[in-house]
């Protein structure tokens, strides 16, 4: 026979309140959001300082757009999954 109770709660299935439910999909959901479109639009900023020969006066801008983008692909995933 086993032991374990049905009424008993592990610690990772804390009951949630509704309102903080909604919250927290708000929150992920506008994270991924602004991520997958940054990802989208930061490689044509990128692309223009390649061009114009931007890149070569300002790396820090360059850099600086690449951690962006980076950053935008690994938030951006699982965006409009269904």
């Amino acid at each position: 026979m086993s032991s374990a109770s049905p009424f008993r709660r592990h610690s990772s299935e804390s009951p949630r309140l509704p309102g903080v439910q909604w919250l927290e999909s708000l929150l992920v959901g506008s994270a991924r959001f602004a991520g997958f479109w940054s990802a989208v639009v930061v490689p044509f900023a990128l692309l223009y300082l390649v061009v114009s020969g931007a890149a070569v006066n300002q790396p820090s801008l360059l850099g600086a757009l690449l951690v962006v983008n980076f950053a935008g692909l690994w938030l951006g995933q699982g965006y409009n999954d269904q």
